[in-house]
């Protein structure tokens, strides 16, 4: 699969956290964990009017200490998921965390338990308080959702056996789907790549029902059923006994947002977003001569659009003349992980789908960062590593700023640098292109990408919300989730006939393994509006800009949209702040695209 075998050798060294998943230093790790878990219970529970600060001190030990165990074993198995040894020794040393951890659900409790006075009193004398003091106001204002001591407890000791357990299971049984085309099998990756690349559309049709089809056959999709009604049971039953009003309510208030501001979000999505999506969707059938699209036509690459495979050097090339033409800055924390091994890229055998970008802050404050690819070579790949780079600058600027416990901004921000990297990329790429035909394909596929992290993640997001509802009233079937998921898709991309026949795609629900983590998807959707917004604006002073960008990436988890947005000028709390997102992207690319369309006697 891979054209240039350079590529095989862009793999991960993980030996600055540990040799091996058996190393000595693991248990040594865990044992220092254990030790200051005592010293939280013995030395400062019921402490905290005049211990604050030592508390804080311990409790930024251990979590930076975790932090790198749990980051090593998650590495490690998505380089070998079906790995029954990693398997093993990454479940044992994460159940003994959280029975020393669950120990620790005082410390919420006792912090917002403190009288105004005497939590004011204790910041004023500790410059480390002063800091944290975001961290410490946020649990205070929702201590309203905390059960009892003894309860929280006994939650956080059986977390372990709840849904990652389920969503490890799923990433393991992932990795031993085989798919067949002729006589050649294929694993998920490769698979999907076939249905939404291929420029044969046989083989795209192809693909796609053997993918649908294989999900149902191997019973991948019945056990996807039964992991996703304990999520949704045990997650309805949480949102009862704490309080949360609306299913979203527990997430919002995770990512620092209000429920309104959420709903406005989804509405704006599903009313102007869903209309430039349609207007895609027509240039594609007339591109393609088809009357309607079939669903494995939704990704179809554009005709004329390039077929020649992008080396690895090339792609990094392209993507770190982008950032250093915005902001050496971040080009230099960029080149550190490709120095240092910190890049994961050709795809493997035992190596599970997709990519993301993991950030740790471990050892005093040091902060590293981990990207993972599957590198197949094409522009949306180019586009892949510009956006996983994003969250590693945004997880060095904050981790060195903020430290362990106020470094990840909230999902819904988090994404900014990602797709700010992204688009980074997008106009390098368009100011290098002379051919317009060139230009019009790459426009075009940026559309696509918008609509699959816009639309296609408020899709998610309605299928979520229908299926947890639903499942207040009794266990879901595999037929509830299938029907739910064509209900939901029809009322983004159209009804059946409208653009597309829906055939070949009921089972697709299964392999969308975000469902696992409920409501983690609109964020993808925020965060593409929220940065386009901002996107918009960066060459109006551009020095002054970078260094404002630049500050909020330091923020961390330290402020909301608000707060973000206003040295900006922008204001996301107003009605019209999505549908400008909308315009001033997809709305304006399909405008270039059209008028180009035009010029070359396409329309």
């Amino acid at each position: 699969m891979n054209k240039n075998n350079k590529l095989e050798n862009i793999r991960w060294d993980l030996k600055p956290f540990y040799e091996s998943v058996k190393d000595a230093k693991i248990k040594k790790d865990i044992e220092r964990v254990k030790k200051l878990c005592n010293t939280m219970i013995k030395d400062y529970k019921g402490k905290f009017d005049t211990k604050l600060e030592d508390i804080f001190k311990t409790l930024i030990e251990i979590e930076e200490i975790t932090s790198k165990i749990y980051a090593y074993f998650y590495l490690m198995s998505s380089r070998d998921a079906d790995n029954q040894e990693i398997k093993k020794q990454m479940s044992a040393a994460i159940e003994e965390i959280s029975k020393l951890t669950s120990n620790l659900s005082f410390f919420d409790i006792e912090l917002a338990n403190l009288s105004d006075k005497n939590y004011k009193a204790q910041l004023d004398k500790s410059e480390l308080l002063k800091k944290h003091k975001p961290f410490m106001d946020k649990i205070r204002e929702n201590a309203k959702y905390l059960l009892d001591e003894k309860v929280e407890t006994i939650l956080s000791k059986i977390s372990p056996f709840g849904e990652s357990e389920w969503d490890d299971m799923m990433d393991e049984e992932e990795t031993k789907l085989s798919f067949k085309l002729g006589r050649k099998n294929y694993n998920l990756s490769e698979i999907l790549h076939l249905s939404n690349s291929s420029h044969k559309a046989k083989v795209r049709q192809k693909a796609l029902t053997e993918l649908n089809n294989t999900l149902k056959s191997s019973g991948y999709e019945n056990l996807r059923t039964h992991a996703l009604n304990v999520v949704m049971g045990e997650k309805n039953l949480m949102d009862e006994e704490r309080g949360f009003k609306h299913i979203l309510s527990q997430r919002n208030i995770d990512n620092n947002l209000d429920d309104k501001t959420v709903n406005a979000l989804h509405e704006a999505v599903i009313k102007y977003g869903s209309v430039q999506g349609k207007r895609y969707y027509n240039i594609i059938k007339k591109l393609l001569k088809k009357k309607t699209l079939l669903w494995s036509d939704r990704n179809a690459p554009i005709p004329f659009e390039s077929k020649s495979y992008i080396d690895w050097d090339k792609c990094v090339d392209i993507v770190m003349n982008a950032y250093n033409n915005f902001s050496p800055t971040l080009a230099n924390l960029i080149k550190d992980s490709f120095k240092n091994n910190r890049i994961d890229a050709p795809v493997y055998k035992g190596k599970t789908s997709g990519a993301y970008n993991y950030t740790i802050i471990t050892n005093g404050g040091k902060v590293y960062t981990w990207t993972f690819l599957n590198y197949l070579g094409t522009v949306r790949d180019v586009m892949t590593l510009a956006h996983e780079l994003g969250h590693s600058v945004h997880g060095q600027l904050a981790g060195e700023t903020q430290g362990v416990l106020q470094a990840q901004a909230p999902m819904a921000y988090a994404e900014t640098a990602s797709i700010f990297g992204e688009m980074l990329t997008f106009e390098y790429l368009l100011s290098t292109m002379n051919n317009k035909k060139e230009k019009l394909a790459l426009l075009l596929s940026k559309a696509n990408d918008w609509i699959n992290s816009v639309n296609r993640q408020i899709s998610f997001s309605m299928f979520e919300q229908k299926a947890h509802t639903k499942r207040k009233e009794g266990k879901l079937s595999t037929e509830d989730f299938n029907n739910i998921w064509l209900d939901v898709s029809k009322q983004m991309y159209g009804e059946d006939g409208e653009i597309f026949t829906y055939k070949n795609m009921e089972n697709l629900w299964c392999y969308v393994g975000h469902f696992m983590r409920p409501f983690y998807v609109y964020a993808y959707s925020f965060g593409e509006l929220f940065t386009q917004s901002l996107f918009a604006i960066k060459n109006e002073n551009k020095e002054k800009f970078e260094k404002l960008y630049l500050e909020m990436l330091k923020s961390g988890s330290t402020k909301n949209a608000v707060e973000l947005m206003k040295p900006f000028g922008l204001d996301p709390t107003k009605p019209d702040f999505w549908e400008r997102g909308i315009n001033i992207s997809i709305k304006k690319w399909l405008d270039e695209a059209e008028s180009l369309m035009k010029e070359l006697k396409i329309m």
